[in-house]
């Protein structure tokens, strides 16, 4: 009798005990790495955007759009979103006329993001929706570059954005490093432990060039960590096939390079993985496979930069330790009436 009275209490003990270890893990876990209303866009700039060699996503610009390029033609199939937000004036121009269309993805159902590039996207150009444009200023355009045009310069709040993204970026650029690397002839070689659910290296004022990523493991996130202030992406930086099985590669839709202190950034390679530098300018004349965050996108010495389509996983959420006292208060409600129950 006394084992049967016993065992219970012992076991809510023994809940209370892990759920209070939870608590403590919650309060020590990172921050959530959440674009906010970033989310979902190729590109997303706190000032102007003057150039670009095409945006396979969606492109939010909180300046002036000054010139004209492709953009959303590989939205996924059925978005409703607009394809452009610009909160100043829109011209999509060219020195030699009007220039670049606004679409919304193809009009029958496909994977978009199954392939890398236009020459791999069967729909384009036969197979487009039209996407919608919203403007706060003036609309530089003709009918046939978009499919609906609506004047909102409140669509989103940029201000706001920028506020929550620096503070993203400050609180991943002072998370500790759990990961280890090393620098070599031949670049610069990035060891995970194989466990973590968020990988940090902290690189320093390392150059970024010629980056390899190991015993990261499947469906983690990784923060690379840089307070360099003016930023060259070039040399290898993972494959440039949708199905590269290389580190930065299959890790690139949870991948961040956050630029903490960066004013200039060049990409002038391939790169795999989304880009948090809200204070830079942006130039490149090579290709981002991931969201890039930047105050703005001019064109460069070597040509205009392209955006590609790899949506930005979130972490998952963790519990905040309010919640996991709620939890613990119940269990604790529960060993009452359990004991009531046995008493009575």
């Amino acid at each position: 009798m006394s084992l049967q009275r016993t065992a219970p209490k012992t076991g809510i003990k023994l809940v209370i005990t892990l759920m209070a270890g939870l608590m403590v893990q919650a309060a020590q876990a990172l921050p959530v790495i959440d674009f906010g209303v970033a989310q979902g866009y190729s590109g997303f700039f706190f000032g102007n955007v003057n150039a670009a060699a095409d945006v396979e996503g969606r492109l939010a610009v909180g300046g002036n759009l000054t010139s004209g390029f492709d953009v959303g033609y590989r939205n996924a199939f059925g978005s409703t979103a607009p394809s452009l937000v610009v909160q100043g004036s829109v011209s999509l121009t060219s020195q030699w006329g009007n220039a670049g269309s606004i679409y919304n993805g193809p009009n029958y159902n496909t994977d978009t993001n199954a392939s890398i590039g236009p020459s791999t996207a069967p729909w384009v150009p036969a197979k487009l929706n039209m996407g919608g444009l919203v403007y706060g200023g003036s609309l530089n355009a003709v009918d046939w570059q978009y499919g609906t045009a609506t004047k909102n310069a409140n669509f989103l709040d940029f201000a706001a954005a920028k506020t929550q993204l620096s503070g993203l970026s400050a609180q991943l650029a002072g998370s500790a490093q759990n990961g280890s690397w090393a620098l070599g002839a031949g670049g610069v070689t990035l060891t995970g432990d194989g466990s973590s659910d968020v990988q940090i290296f902290n690189l320093g004022n390392t150059a970024l060039s010629n980056i390899t990523l190991n015993n990261v493991k499947a469906g983690a996130h990784v923060v690379i960590n840089s307070t360099l202030t003016n930023v060259v992406f070039s040399g290898n930086l993972g494959g440039d096939q949708a199905n590269s099985s290389d580190g930065l590669a299959s890790h690139r839709d949870r991948l961040i390079f956050n630029l903490s202190n960066a004013t200039n950034v060049n990409v002038s390679s391939f790169l795999n993985g989304s880009v948090l530098a809200v204070n830079a300018d942006v130039i490149g004349s090579g290709h981002l496979e991931g969201t890039l965050i930047a105050n703005s996108l001019s064109a460069g010495p070597n040509g205009k930069l392209e955006l590609g389509y790899e949506p930005f996983i979130p972490t998952s959420p963790v519990p905040e330790p309010e919640s996991y006292a709620l939890m613990l208060a119940g269990l604790a409600a529960m060993g009452f009436i359990a004991r009531r129950r046995r008493q009575a």
